[in-house]
């Protein structure tokens, strides 16, 4: 059976916008889903963030997904071999080539190494919005493209949290559908 580590985006807990909607609906399919409280969410560290992921030991039977910075970071623990995890999906995640802000260590670190990523994985989704005011739409396509992914493009959800219109998003089938395909 599959189990599933959702990495919040920076700024962000696991109570925020709409993961805990996609762990209460992973948990009535009976899918373990863990969504870490992440140190430092406002100044990430990179290598903070990996141990994380280490503690949760994922394997064979993990998928791992990530909204933003989030998903940085399960590219980034990909890059080292012998990491085999079943499926990643990565949502309005930047590109290191793509500046957003500030450099850290997520960029510094140079470009995704993209052939050991996918030796660890044979299933990649990408999710990404070309209205998305934080992430150019052009991290999406390169990473899907770096991933060989599917790249399951929107219109009008911004950076998957605050929404145009005032509002937030609180659910996210789309991204519930791939995790429990």
């Amino acid at each position: 059976m599959s189990r599933v580590i959702l990495l919040p985006g920076k700024d962000k807990t696991p109570n925020d916008i709409w993961y805990p909607w996609i762990k209460n609906q992973l948990t009535k399919s009976s899918i373990n889903c863990d969504v870490p409280a992440l140190p430092e969410p406002s100044q990430p560290k990179l290598a903070d963030w990996l141990a994380i992921i280490d503690s949760l030991n994922p394997d064979n039977d993990t998928i791992l997904t990530g909204h933003s910075r989030g998903g940085m970071a399960i590219l980034r623990w990909l890059e080292k071999p012998h990491r085999r995890v079943k499926k990643v999906a990565i949502v309005a995640t930047n590109n290191p080539a793509i500046a957003d802000g500030p450099l850290d260590d997520f960029y510094l670190s140079g470009p995704y190494k993209f052939d050991t990523i996918k030796s660890n994985c044979n299933e990649f989704v990408v999710f990404h919005s070309k209205d998305d005011r934080w992430v150019p739409y052009e991290a999406g396509i390169k990473n899907a493209e770096g991933l060989n992914a599917k790249l399951v493009t929107f219109e009008n959800k911004n950076h998957f949290g605050s929404q145009a219109d005032g509002s937030t998003m609180t659910e996210f089938p789309e991204l519930l559908k791939e995790l429990m395909a």
